[in-house]
């Protein structure tokens, strides 16, 4: 029997051609669509309400989701339809937003980097303050930060040392995590205790950590632009703003001090909580006598 050899310029050679999937509805059809849905439903009976009170309440979630009234209209204020769309949320969620967050339908989101935050507070100063300590201990006058003047075997066991900080850095940024949402979560519900009214129960906040080490090379100082600042007035901002003043730092139950002339550092070492003496290894390298000049000399354990 002849067999018809196949058509190399046949489209279906190698099966059916996959259907073309029909392109998605954009935001303002879907929008579209839904509020034409409700309105239909609460025309018919089918849903309670009238239609301009729920177009006012759509309105003022959209507001309370993005974060202000200004946000709704950021992209042309001073047109006409700005200022009719400001009106009708200033009678709804008050002038200064006064009741947006009643509206509010997604979580706060408060997004932080804490290796930033951590360095910033001088954490990794005196992680390295430890560090220097147990070099002057073990090799004296030839400890130097190059490490030029150390044989072989000392420097391997110095790497040692090292990566016990290193695992150390782990477990501080995993315990600050979770003070710091702690904090914020206590400050929201202080807030929402002292006006339930403006903070409703239904109102909840997420606190996400962007940790990307990548970002610390696209972004100076780790900041990417999506974390979250403590100069807005917005409920996140201020959420951030008190969790990063009081939520206390690794090794220690007090929050960062904001002395003048004094870094963090200098109060979390005076104070005695030298990151080593954290770590069962290296604990018995006690702390220098005088923690100004970060002496030889040490306390006896």
């Amino acid at each position: 029997m002849l067999v018809e050899p196949p058509n190399p310029d046949d489209p279906n050679l190698n099966g059916p051609l996959p259907e073309t999937l029909p392109p998605e509805p954009d935001d303002f059809q879907v929008a579209a669509t839904a509020v034409t849905r409700a309105i239909r439903a609460i025309n018919a009976g089918q849903r309670p309400g009238d239609g301009a009170e729920f177009i006012t309440h759509l309105l003022a979630t959209v507001a309370a989701n993005l974060g202000s009234t200004e946000a709704v209209t950021a992209g042309r204020r001073g047109s006409w339809e700005a200022a009719g769309v400001e009106g009708l949320l200033h009678s709804t969620v008050g002038y200064n937003d006064e009741y947006l967050l009643t509206y509010r339908t997604e979580p706060i989101e408060i997004v932080v980097n804490s290796v930033y935050e951590l360095d910033d507070l001088g954490m990794f100063e005196a992680y390295d303050a430890s560090l220097n300590h147990i070099g002057q201990c073990l090799f004296g006058d030839r400890w130097t930060p190059s490490r030029d003047r150390l044989t072989l075997a000392e420097l391997e066991h110095i790497e040692d040392v090292e990566y016990q900080f290193i695992q150390l850095e782990k477990r501080d940024r995993a315990e600050y995590r979770q003070r710091f949402t702690a904090t914020a979560q206590a400050r929201l519900e202080q807030l929402r205790a002292e006006d339930p009214s403006r903070y409703p129960e239904h109102l909840t906040i997420t606190v996400r950590y962007a940790d990307d080490t990548n970002d610390t090379d696209q972004f100076p100082g780790g900041r990417s632009p999506d974390l979250t600042d403590g100069w807005g007035i917005d409920l996140a901002s201020i959420l951030y703003a008190h969790a990063r003043e009081t939520t206390p730092l690794p090794g220690s139950d007090d929050a960062p001090t904001w002395t003048p002339g004094r870094t963090h550092t200098d109060t979390l070492l005076a104070d005695g909580h030298w990151p080593h003496l954290r770590v069962p290894q290296l604990a018995h390298y006690g702390r220098p006598i005088t923690t100004a000049t970060a002496t030889t000399a040490t306390e006896e354990s």
